[in-house]
């Protein structure tokens, strides 16, 4: 036996369904437009010594009178970070 031909859909045009006359909709034949990429994070892990640089700019700081928000502010790190520096072994 034969098979019979099936008629394609033309891209952007849409087909109905013989049975229940709904439209079913034809993927489109345009590529998506890509997302612009973000920029780049800043590194997750700091280096020991960096870490050692600013914990001795912390306590120095600390020693100076300055606040946790001023530190934070001067070393661009989180005042919490401060903290966790300032108690750090």
């Amino acid at each position: 036996m034969a098979k019979k031909a099936r008629k394609k859909a033309g891209a952007g045009v849409s087909a109905t369904n013989r049975k229940s006359k709904k439209v079913i909709a034809v993927k489109s034949v345009k590529p998506r437009k890509q997302p612009a990429k973000k920029p780049p994070r800043k590194a997750a892990r700091r280096s020991a010594a960096d870490v050692a640089k600013l914990k001795r700019a912390v306590i120095a700081g600390a020693r100076k009178g300055k606040t946790a928000d001023t530190l934070a502010a001067e070393l661009g790190i989180s005042k919490t970070y401060v903290y966790a520096l300032k108690n750090k072994d």
